[in-house]
């Protein structure tokens, strides 16, 4: 479709207006969809990637959609940005049938750039998760990494320099990305924390509200979940190759409810080539519960400070200091990780460029084998949504320095970017990026990003994904987020991820 034959705009913005509603955008990042039910989903993705939330609110929002059918047929598509004073609004008639989903997304996208005055994303229309998955599928075609990166210029808008780094680390990834659909990952979600992050939405319990004997039944109920798994790779001749524990913080249980729930996963499927135990709040990390992870066999730990500055730390919740990190850190090193990582967010209420220099500086300094660099996302289930520190959020343009910083520092120390996520409500056009030394690439991280290998998952929240017969698609189930819910129904969802793997696997020899 030609946007530019099809776009009906019903009025000019002069500076004074422009002023006006990118303010609006920023006080109010909300919007209001009309329309069919099943394009509500499309429509959501597409502002989520541009950094609006709602769909159902009533109230004045900072965007309405509406999508209707005209008496020929076609779609009408428009879109008001700015609320009720000064609104900025665009029309489109979708005449490529067959090619509408592509259309709303093209249209919405070149819409935000008019009304917001800002440059073209350097995703062009990429508005998913897993932008290096697309990457992918071009390879399997047989393109090369300059090829690709062409497709992504061309056909999707991509800036240069943004789709050459999406091929380098699509290639980089192809060696770990496994063609055998009898291989599998296994994940176990255990969703307890010390304290509520000021900027996390996942719905954690405190673990210190939880009963002695309300978590031991949980841990016996997650045991159970992972035996299942092992009897369905039993009966269906899948391999475990890696392991990951996350959460939540893992290590915030107790030593024998964490000791039962790993030496289930040590039992049945030990050796593994990897097996990562996120261990990211150091006030949970003593020397026993890091020895009893290298018993079980976790060989790769998370320690994440996300940062260093103690200032920041206390503002978040964190109940953690600096020298905490660097105990815990030595501790791993001392207790014999192979591989420890180290996870950093940027973008942070308060923080500024210097505090992310400083993170870098320490890092480089402690030389970890891996490191991750998130940016603030902010969700509305979030605490921090709310909280008057939203307003210290620094602006994008200081965040993408920050990130800026943490590439050519973490490059020129020897670390190359191996894996990478976009997140809905993510600060402008960013991405987190997963970092490397050589020998020390995370393959769990590489086929759970990139979905070429069938996850099996235990505990609450977590989600088993079969890879289907097409090497792509995916069959999914999901455990309830409540820990309640997840025990009451355990038995029931065991059923379920039981006869969707006999329809994936059962007539394979």
């Amino acid at each position: 479709m030609d946007i530019a034959k099809n776009v009906k705009r019903n009025g000019k913005l002069n500076s004074r207006q422009l002023s006006s509603n990118m303010t609006a955008e920023k006080e109010d990042q909300t919007y209001v969809y009309t329309g069919p039910a099943e394009y509500h989903s499309l429509i959501g993705q597409i502002m989520a990637a541009l950094g609006y939330i709602g769909g159902h609110e009533s109230k004045v929002a900072g965007a309405a959609i509406q999508l209707r059918r005209r008496e020929d047929g076609r779609w009408l598509l428009s879109c008001t940005y700015g609320g009720k004073t000064e609104a900025w609004q665009s029309e489109a008639v979708l005449f490529r049938s067959g090619h509408e989903r592509s259309d709303m997304k093209d249209c919405l996208l070149h819409w935000h750039h008019r009304f917001t005055g800002g440059p073209q994303s350097p995703w062009g229309t990429l508005i998913g998760v897993r932008p290096t998955k697309l990457a992918h599928h071009l390879m399997d075609r047989g393109m090369g990494a300059q090829e690709a990166g062409a497709v992504l210029r061309r056909s999707y808008g991509v800036a240069v320099p943004t789709a050459r780094f999406i091929a380098r680390m699509a290639a980089l990834q192809r060696p770990y990305v496994t063609d055998c659909r009898k291989e599998a990952a296994l994940y176990i979600g255990i969703p307890y924390c010390p304290s509520h992050c000021l900027y996390c939405s996942f719905p954690s319990r405190l673990i210190g509200a939880a009963r002695p004997s309300f978590l031991e039944a949980f841990a016996a109920a997650v045991e159970a979940d992972i035996e299942d798994i092992q009897q369905l790779c039993m009966d269906y001749g899948l391999h475990v190759r890696t392991i990951y524990v996350g959460g939540g913080t893992p290590t915030c249980l107790p030593l024998p409810a964490l000791r039962r729930i790993l030496k289930a996963a040590d039992r049945a499927f030990s050796p593994v080539e990897e097996w990562t135990v996120e261990a990211g709040r150091p006030d949970t990390a003593a020397d026993d519960m890091l020895c009893l992870l290298r018993e079980c066999g976790a060989d790769r730990i998370s320690v994440n400070p996300q940062t260093m500055q103690q200032s920041v730390l206390d503002a978040l919740g964190r109940c953690h200091r600096v020298e905490d990190v660097y105990r815990m850190y030595e501790a791993c090193r001392a207790i014999g990780f192979r591989t420890v990582n180290m996870d950093f967010i940027a973008g942070l209420p308060g923080q500024t460029l210097r505090d992310m220099q400083e993170n870098m500086e320490i890092v480089c300094q402690l030389h970890p084998e891996n490191v991750t660099i998130h940016t603030l996302a902010l969700k509305k289930k979030a605490p921090l949504f709310h909280h008057p520190l939203r307003q210290q959020i620094p602006p994008s343009e200081t965040v993408g320095r920050m990130l800026a910083v943490c590439s050519q520092g973490l490059q020129k120390a020897g670390y190359i970017p191996y894996y990478m996520y976009r997140q809905k409500y993510m600060a402008a056009s960013f991405a987190n990026v997963g970092y490397a030394l050589p020998g020390y690439i995370g393959r769990y991280n590489i086929e759970m990003m990139e979905e070429r290998q069938t996850i099996l998952a235990a505990g609450p929240g977590s989600a088993t994904k079969f890879i289907c017969a097409d090497g792509h698609s995916l069959k999914k189930v999901y455990m309830p987020k409540d820990v309640d819910t997840y025990m009451q129904v355990l038995r029931e969802r065991m059923k379920q991820r039981r006869h969707l793997c006999s329809i994936i696997y059962g007539g394979e020899d």
